[in-house]
C-alpha cells in the first residue's frame, strides 16, 4: 500500500484483511465462464440471460422458498403479446442472492426480515477503471499495490489500485464513495491526476509505453450522481 502526496508516494502498512501474498489476480467474467463450465458437467443447471423478477416464500411466510423469473413476450407496456410465457419458478432448499451491491431481489428480503435492523448503513461507490498493455521493463507480475491519500483530500473517502495481470496487462483504477462533499468532483479526473504523479508515470513515461484497452466506469446510483462525472470511451 502507498500513500500519494501531489508530488511523493510512500510506503505505509496495510491492514491484515489486505494482504494479498499468494491470491491470484483473475479476470471475473473468464473466471465465471469457467466455473459454469464445471457446474454444467456436475448437473447444474444454469439459465443466462433471464432475470429473477421476485422471491417465493414458504407456506408461513418465514424463509425464503425459491425465485420466479421474469415473464417473456410482454410489450414496453407490460402487456401480455401472442408468444407470452408465464415466469418459471424454481423452488430450492436453499436460494443464493448473489446480485451485487443493490440487488433488487436483495432488497425485497431485507426490508421483510428486516435484515438491517441491527447493522451499519451499506456504503456505495463510484469507481473507474483503466487497464494498460506498459512496457515489459514496468511489468511486475502478480504485483498488488493499493492507494490512499491525493489526489481526494482528507474528506473525501476512496483509494486506489495498480493489478499486474497476465500477458503484460495492468488494471489501475480509483474508487470514490458516494457521499463525497464536492459537487463538481469527477473520479475520472482523479483518476488522470493520480496517474501523472511520479510512481504511476513510470508506467506510461516510456516512449509507446502503454496502450489503454479498456475503460470501465461504475455505479449503483447514476441518477444520484453530478452532471460534471464523464467517462471516455477507450480508443
Amino acid at each position: 500500500m502507498r500513500f500519494f502526496t501531489p508530488r511523493y508516494s510512500f510506503p505505509i502498512p496495510h491492514p491484515p484483511q489486505m494482504s494479498n501474498k499468494g491470491n491470484y489476480i483473475v479476470s471475473l467474467s473468464q473466471f465465471t465462464s469457467w466455473l459454469g463450465g464445471i457446474a454444467e458437467e456436475l448437473g447444474v443447471e444454469l439459465y443466462p440471460g433471464f432475470a429473477g423478477s421476485s422471491l417465493l416464500y414458504s407456506e408461513d411466510g418465514h424463509a425464503v422458498a425459491g425465485v420466479r423469473l421474469n415473464d417473456v413476450g410482454v410489450d414496453r407496456k407490460g402487456r401480455p403479446k401472442d408468444n407470452f410465457e408465464l415466469g418459471m419458478e424454481f423452488r430450492a432448499k436453499v436460494t443464493l442472492l448473489a446480485e451485487g451491491a443493490r440487488g433488487s431481489l436483495t432488497k425485497t428480503a431485507l426490508r421483510r426480515f428486516k435484515l438491517q435492523k441491527d447493522s451499519d448503513p451499506q456504503t456505495y461507490g463510484f469507481g473507474v477503471k483503466e487497464v494498460w498493455r506498459v512496457d515489459p521493463s514496468q511489468y511486475r507480475p502478480g504485483q498488488v499495490v493499493h492507494t490512499m491519500g491525493w489526489p481526494l483530500d482528507m474528506h473525501t473517502y476512496g483509494g486506489g489500485w495498480v493489478y499486474h495481470m497476465a500477458d503484460g496487462l495492468v488494471s489501475l483504477g480509483l474508487v470514490v464513495g458516494l457521499d463525497y462533499a464536492n459537487p463538481y468532483l469527477s473520479p475520472y479526473r482523479e483518476l488522470q491526476a493520480s496517474i501523472d504523479i511520479g510512481w504511476l508515470s513510470r508506467l506510461s513515461n516510456f516512449p509507446s509505453a502503454h496502450e489503454t484497452s479498456s475503460v470501465l466506469c461504475q455505479a449503483p446510483f447514476r441518477g444520484l450522481l453530478p452532471r460534471s462525472i464523464r467517462c471516455p470511451h477507450a480508443e
